[in-house]
C-alpha cells in the first residue's frame, strides 16, 4: 500500500472519553436526553462519534480516504494536559497507555504522539521518556501557548533536552498552559465561529512559528523535530511584507522568509491554493499532508495536495516522502 500519510490526526479513545465523563467544566463529556454523548471543548462542542476513538472505525476512513498511515495523538486542543497535575497525570498516562496499544494493533496504520502533564514539569520529563521508551511513541504534542512568547521558551528547556536525547519529534498545537484553561472562553461578542476558531487560533499559531523559527532551539537541540500545525498560521501570507518591514527598520537582521524552513508545518484544514503559498514559503521539503481528523474531513487534505498548482514531486513529498523521512 502507498497511499497518503497524515501527520496532523487526533485520537479520542474511551480512556479519555470516561476520565472527562467524570468533570463538569471544560474539557468534560455530557450526554444528552437522548443519552448521546458530547465532547465539550473550552470553545466549542462536539458529538462523540465512533472514528473519534475507536481504532476499526477509523481505519475503515483512511481507507476510504486513500491514507495508508496517520500520526495520531493525544488531543492537546481541549486543555486536558493543562489540568492541575493530580488530575492530568493518571488520564495522560491512561491514555498514552491507550495510543500505544492502538498503534501495536495496527502498527502499519498509526504512528502516535503522547500528551504530557505540564504542570509538573519533573512529571512531563519522566512521561515523555516512558512514552518514547517502552510505549513507543514517536514524541508528544506541545501546547502552543509555551512558545507564543520567546521568554517563554525557557521553562520548556529541560523537557526539550530530553527531547533531543530520545530524537523526539514535537507538534505544536494550538492548547494552553496550565493555569490559563479557564481563559479559553468565548472572547468575541459576534462571529465567534469564525473570528475564534479560524482568526485568533491562526494569529497565535503565527506568533508560535515567529517565536520558533528566530530561536536556538535547532541548534541546541539538534535532533528534536518541531512541527507547527496549520501551515504555520498566517505566515505565509504575511511574510512579504514581513520581510519589507524588517528590512527597512533592522536592515542586516535575518529575514522571516529566510529562517520559515527551519521547522516543518502541516496542511490540516487548508486547501490548494494556501497549500502552494506555505511550500513556496517553507519549501516543499517542510510541509506535510495534514488532516486534522476527525474534526475535519481526512479525504479532503488528500484532495487539496492533489490539486494544488505545484509540481508533481513536490506533491508525492507533501503527501508521503516528508512524513516518511520523519517518520522511519
Amino acid at each position: 500500500m502507498t497511499g497518503a500519510i497524515d501527520m496532523h490526526a487526533h485520537f479520542y479513545g474511551e480512556t479519555l472519553m470516561r476520565a472527562l465523563e467524570r468533570r463538569d467544566t471544560p474539557p468534560f463529556v455530557e450526554r444528552d436526553g437522548g443519552g448521546k454523548r458530547w465532547l465539550v471543548a473550552p470553545t466549542a462542542r462536539f458529538p462523540v462519534t465512533p472514528v473519534m476513538g475507536e481504532a476499526a472505525a477509523r481505519v475503515a476512513l483512511l481507507d476510504a480516504a486513500g491514507i495508508e498511515r496517520q500520526l495520531i495523538t493525544f488531543p492537546g486542543a481541549l486543555g486536558a494536559d493543562a489540568l492541575p497535575a493530580a488530575e492530568a497525570l493518571p488520564l495522560i498516562r491512561d491514555c498514552n497507555d491507550e495510543l500505544a496499544a492502538v498503534r501495536q494493533a495496527h502498527p502499519a496504520r498509526f504512528a502516535t504522539l503522547a500528551g504530557l502533564p505540564y504542570a509538573d514539569p519533573e512529571a512531563a520529563v519522566a512521561e515523555l521518556e516512558r512514552a518514547c521508551g517502552s510505549l513507543g511513541h514517536r514524541g508528544f504534542i506541545l501546547p502552543a501557548n509555551f512558545v507564543l512568547e520567546s521568554r517563554r521558551l525557557d521553562a520548556l528547556l529541560p523537557l526539550l533536552a530530553a527531547a533531543d536525547s530520545l530524537g523526539a519529534h514535537v507538534m505544536v498545537h494550538a492548547g494552553p498552559r496550565p493555569g490559563e484553561l479557564g481563559q479559553a472562553a468565548a472572547q468575541f461578542a459576534d462571529l465567534q465561529l469564525h473570528r475564534g476558531s479560524s482568526v485568533a487560533l491562526q494569529a497565535a499559531m503565527t506568533q508560535a512559528t515567529l517565536t520558533l523559527i528566530f530561536s536556538d532551539l535547532m541548534e541546541r537541540f539538534p535532533r528534536v523535530t518541531l512541527q507547527v500545525i496549520n501551515l504555520g498560521g498566517v505566515l505565509p501570507f504575511l511574510v512579504e511584507r514581513m520581510d519589507q518591514v524588517a528590512a527597512g527598520r533592522r536592515p542586516g537582521d535575518p529575514l522571516p522568509s529566510a529562517l520559515a524552513p527551519r521547522v516543518y508545518v502541516d496542511s490540516a484544514s487548508f486547501g490548494p491554493r494556501a497549500l502552494a503559498l506555505a511550500a513556496q514559503v517553507f519549501g516543499a521539503e517542510r510541509v506535510l499532508l495534514g488532516s486534522d481528523c476527525p474534526i475535519f474531513d481526512a479525504a479532503a487534505a488528500v484532495r487539496a495536495v492533489a490539486e494544488s498548482a505545484l509540481a508533481p514531486a513536490e506533491r508525492a513529498a507533501i503527501a508521503r516522502g516528508n512524513a516518511l523521512a520523519l517518520l522511519d
